[in-house]
């Protein structure tokens, strides 16, 4: 079990299903952290009536769907993914720890690492985020088709506001979906395996793609379903963190939580010659870094991409950088804030720094007092529109 002092263990949630009792730990900063998602425990009791001999757990997040189904149905094979790092790492903890040596748990943007070695699934499983669009939503049914095996099925659930999507979509493309439930929040529709194989379907260009925007002088490219995207703060916090990155160019820059690649690119624009490296826990999100740096010739040997479950894991022992930029999330806690701070300040190099944008009410409430009291060297720069930057020293 993971240990209460484990800045990123935030509850324990019990899930009877399927006639099975599972203890799940969960972390902060995830879906559904206060209890079990009322779509989950919806397709949980609307399971395909077949017996599975391999499942596919699509956006599996610390377990609620994908570890019942194979505490129930132990003889087959049942593969969890998630694009979240965090999640992953979670459900995995959950499946070792509920004693269930028949998932496989790991990183995938949709499909795309999916890792059945070929072989197709009788049971594809999804709860459709409500942010992800029309697009993803498409190509899940889509691709979900191309991989299941015969007489399989795949079942997804969404929110009721997705549901006339859902329809118009089944109408248009001809596809035999039907409704198997609804909720007073959610709906369940489930489409079965075609008699002939459906061919492979590959991944559309702009799958993901939402629009473009404007950060640090720069045009990139927006993902649907990222989240800490909001106006607000494209708009009136990065500005703060930008406008205070110092003129004498770094050699070594690390850039934390780097969403779509604002931060860094706009490291790599600035300072041509120094070694930048970004770091995200979601897939979605280091992608499109990749495909932004592409776009604006900013990729090659000093743009590093990594992808770690927690940023701090992404930093090697030794690794010292001059400059590092990133922001506090709100919703990860504020042991979560201490422990990334400190991560940070033992990362630096001999008078470097790192800029660390917060909202002005966290700098306040958290990172004052909890600076003080594990002596961080960490002073406020400067305060804007609800957002403070903050300057930390090396430790």
């Amino acid at each position: 079990m993971p240990s209460k002092r484990d800045p990123w263990y935030k509850t324990r949630l019990r899930l009877d299903a399927l006639g099975a009792r599972l203890e799940l730990s969960v972390p902060h900063d995830v879906f559904s952290t206060l209890r079990i998602d009322e779509g989950t425990r919806l397709l949980l009791d609307h399971l395909p009536g077949t017996e599975p001999r391999s499942v596919l757990d699509m956006g599996c997040g610390y377990g609620a769907l994908g570890l019942p189904i194979a505490a129930r149905h132990q003889q087959a094979r049942v593969e969890m993914v998630d694009r979240d790092l965090l999640v992953v790492a979670w459900a995995a903890r959950n499946a070792a720890e509920n004693r269930l040596p028949n998932t496989v748990v790991h990183g995938s943007l949709g499909f795309r690492d999916v890792t059945a070695e070929g072989r197709p699934f009788d049971w594809i499983l999804c709860n459709v985020p409500a942010r992800i669009g029309r697009p993803f939503i498409v190509h899940l049914l889509e691709a979900g088709l191309s991989r299941l095996a015969p007489g399989g099925e795949l079942r997804i659930v969404v929110i009721r506001d997705l549901a006339p999507i859902i329809e118009e979509l089944r109408v248009a493309r001809l596809w035999p979906l039907v409704e198997e439930a609804r909720g007073p929040r959610h709906a369940i529709f489930a489409l079965a395996a075609q008699p002939r194989p459906a061919p492979p379907v590959p991944e559309p260009e702009a799958l993901y793609l939402r629009d473009r925007v404007e950060i640090g002088g720069l045009e990139l490219e927006r993902p649907f379903d990222l989240g800490g995207d909001d106006l607000r703060r494209v708009g009136s916090g990065l500005p703060v963190l930008l406008d205070a990155l110092p003129r004498t160019p770094p050699p070594r820059v690390f850039c934390f939580r780097c969403g779509y690649g604002g931060l860094p690119l706009a490291a790599r624009s600035r300072w041509p010659g120094a070694q930048v490296v970004a770091a995200d826990r979601d897939l979605l999100a280091t992608e499109f870094t990749r495909r932004n740096a592409e776009r604006l010739g900013l990729a090659g040997e000093r743009l590093r991409i990594r992808e770690a479950a927690h940023f701090p894991d992404s930093l090697l022992p030794a690794e010292r950088f001059d400059l590092m930029l990133g922001e506090i999330s709100p919703s990860a806690g504020e042991w979560v804030a201490v422990a990334e701070l400190e991560a940070l300040a033992r990362a630096l190099s001999p008078g470097g720094q790192a800029l660390v944008l917060a909202l002005e009410k966290l700098e306040r409430e958290w990172i004052r007092p909890l600076a003080a009291s594990r002596r961080l060297s960490i002073h406020r720069v400067i305060a804007r529109r609800g957002y403070a930057l903050l300057r930390l020293a090396p430790g």
